[in-house]
């Protein structure tokens, strides 16, 4: 069994690397975050009964903000999971 030939990584290309990912993870569940909120708002007035009123409309908003921190963590906890592993004899 040979092995294939394979450019070791530095730990500061695959820190950087890792880095990058985190970045873009982060802003994708930030963005998914921002969408599914104001898609929450939107389903949260629609239900709400007639007339609007200011802490019905408040509190619309504030449920529907709780999802901006759990896009955030979704998106990097699906970097974690997706990550190539560091050692490349792990896979």
């Amino acid at each position: 069994m040979g092995t294939a030939a394979v450019s070791p990584r530095t730990d500061r290309e695959y820190d950087a690397l890792v880095k990058a990912r985190q970045s873009m993870a982060g802003r994708f569940g930030f963005v998914l975050g921002c969408c599914t909120a104001l898609v929450a708002i939107s389903i949260n007035v629609w239900r709400a009964p007639r007339p609007w009123t200011w802490p019905s409309i408040a509190l619309a908003v504030l449920m529907a903000a709780l999802n901006v921190p759990l896009g955030i963590a979704l998106g990097l906890l699906s970097e974690r999971i997706t990550r190539p592993p560091k050692d490349e004899s792990r896979r």
